[in-house]
């Protein structure tokens, strides 16, 4: 079976949804699937095909500027963006017309939806839409204005119609389940398929760049991700400050980039032992991790960090790391307090402080047993090649409209 994948982000793209979209790919060419990625104009690099982890990603056009980004657009920008659709169809026309599909694949956002039901419809080809939050509604701390809020609404009505005229929708977890079910899209025709880790890859990486993975005499907290708003980084070099005045020995390490850059950034330099070290690479990841004893990801609670699932926890515990987490939504899916993770208070920084200081001094003996529960969760309820298995049957129901 041969599924094309159509990509708004995508590797070297740095963010979830670019990873997520590649352990899919690479989960599926295991299992036998041939699966070929088409990616948006809004890639940093060549309109080449290259081949990347044995996937072929097509890219459709040229930028070296004004890549994927959280950061406010200006209103022509934003309408200019939606009309390179059109473009963007005519090379994606082309290309299902060469690659002969028998699955069109179109992760969110609606740029890839659109064309992906015309030409669904076109060639009577079943079409699969993914969805992994709502983004369009995210809170921001400035006050939107009727243009935000026009766009917002627009942007919202054009995800919903996507989702009501694909064969099958893909939510990430179950409370983005719910959420699309309130609004009016069939439960029959959602499967919720969770974020996962690609242990493997994992494996091969650690093997490749990690020597020396043993204790360090200073304790180091730490976050890898986004720089976005509602994950709460702020919260958490404020609350760090507080904390290392206690015990000036533990450090916290922030890695990452977006729309929150500079200011954490800015933040870090007026607080000893906090250090922002940026951007990574893909193959700087374990690396990152290496360096971290604790792993934090202190979001703040909203509708959105409510509904969508983080891939950070798994990578903590895939990568034999405590992980400190708020007890949001999304979060709450994947730990269990105590059990393979510890979980605070969302926004309570007496909570997090107090976790700290527990965890910090956490028994050797218990911090294993956290850490083999974590490891053991996810290998058997949070692999890669589980979650290809039910995208085939996925593929499988699908295709069964069209026969």
């Amino acid at each position: 079976m041969k599924v094309l994948h159509i990509l708004y982000q995508s590797l070297p793209q740095i963010s979830g949804s670019s990873i997520r979209s590649r352990d899919i790919l690479m989960s599926q060419k295991e299992i036998g699937l041939d699966s070929v990625a088409v990616t948006s104009p809004f890639q940093i690099g060549k309109e080449v095909e290259e081949t990347i982890n044995g996937i072929r990603y097509i890219r459709t056009s040229i930028r070296t500027s004004d890549s994927i980004s959280d950061k406010p657009k200006p209103f022509l920008k934003r309408v200019n963006k939606v009309l390179s659709i059109i473009p963007f169809s005519r090379k994606l026309n082309k290309i299902i017309k060469r690659e002969k599909p028998d699955i069109l694949h179109a992760h969110a956002m609606f740029f890839c939806g659109l064309p992906a039901i015309y030409f669904g419809r076109k060639y009577k080809l079943p079409v699969v839409y993914e969805v992994r939050s709502l983004w369009m509604l995210k809170k921001t701390k400035k006050r939107k204005n009727f243009l935000d809020l026009y766009f917002e609404n627009l942007l919202f009505q054009l995800e919903l119609f996507v989702m009501k005229k694909a064969d099958a929708v893909v939510a990430l977890n179950n409370n983005l389940k719910a959420e699309l079910l309130s609004k009016g899209i069939s439960n029959e025709k959602v499967m919720v398929i969770n974020n996962a880790v690609n242990t493997t890859w994992i494996k091969q990486l650690r093997n490749k760049y990690v020597e020396d993975d043993t204790e360090r005499a200073i304790t180091t907290f730490g976050y890898i991700g986004t720089l976005t708003p509602h994950e709460g980084i702020d919260f958490l070099i404020h609350a760090f400050k507080e904390f290392s005045s206690k015990y000036p020995n533990i450090q916290l390490k922030i890695y990452g980039q977006g729309v929150e850059e500079t200011r954490i950034a800015e933040l870090a330099k007026n607080i000893d032992n906090v250090y922002f070290l940026g951007a990574i690479q893909p193959d700087e990841v374990p690396l990152a991790f290496n360096s971290i004893d604790i792993i934090f990801n202190p979001r703040l609670k909203n509708k959105l960090t409510d509904s969508v699932t983080p891939l950070k926890p798994l990578e903590a515990m895939a990568y034999g790391k405590l992980f400190i987490g708020s007890d949001v939504g999304g979060i709450r899916e994947l730990v269990v307090n105590r059990e393979n993770g510890f979980l605070f208070k969302a926004g309570d920084k007496e909570a997090l402080l107090s976790l700290m200081e527990k965890v910090l001094f956490i028994e050797n003996e218990e911090s294993k047993n956290v850490k083999k529960r974590a490891m053991k969760f996810v290998k058997e309820k949070k692999s890669w090649l589980a979650n290809a298995e039910s995208y085939l049957e996925l593929y499988k129901g699908a295709q069964k409209i069209y026969e």
